[in-house]
């Protein structure tokens, strides 16, 4: 996983996958199948863990309004380190949106689920008064959800972590 994260599809060569699994070519195609099978995998263990950490703070402590400004303040944490790799779901609509359908939809599905999530809390922020009633949430999530798309492009442009942090910034004013 961490090195389709990082690489992409096309940039993991099969001598990179084979060193970060500690396998030889015979025992990753007998476990995994092809290259593409094992990325689909690779895909749906971040989808399980890594990007359900996101979903597991909008359901976390606090109020619904809280859960987002921590989810917003966790994305820009994550896309300042020194180390990001970006969003593996964002990544892989990059890579794939036009070649490789099944994938791209697999990518499409995570991201609509996410902004399901974040849409639905605003709406529970917006019932209970926190959030002003002139804001959308459906547009809110999905201006989120682009906010933090727009932030792995930019982390993966070599942006720092002072302009992270002011569109972070941005992003929790217009929440009010």
């Amino acid at each position: 996983m961490q090195v389709f994260w990082r690489k992409g599809y096309e940039g993991s060569s099969c001598e990179d996958l084979l060193s970060a699994m500690g396998l030889n070519s015979g025992s990753m195609y007998a476990a995994f199948g092809d290259k593409q099978a094992l990325y689909d995998q690779a895909f749906d263990l971040y989808c399980d863990t890594v990007f359900c950490n996101g979903l597991e703070i909008l359901d976390g402590p606090g109020t619904p309004l809280e859960n987002v400004r921590a989810l917003l303040n966790c994305m820009g944490d994550h896309m300042s380190s020194g180390e990001c790799k970006g969003c593996f779901v964002g990544n892989t609509l990059i890579e794939f949106a036009a070649n490789n359908k099944g994938v791209a939809e697999m990518a499409r599905r995570a991201m609509k689920r996410f902004q399901d999530a974040v849409e639905k809390k605003l709406k529970a922020a917006r019932k209970t008064g926190e959030l002003s009633s002139h804001l959308h949430p459906k547009d809110l999530a999905a201006f989120i959800i682009n906010t933090a798309q727009g932030l792995n492009v930019m982390s993966k442009a070599g942006a720092d972590e002072k302009t992270i942090r002011g569109v972070v910034k941005t992003a929790l004013f217009l929440l009010g």
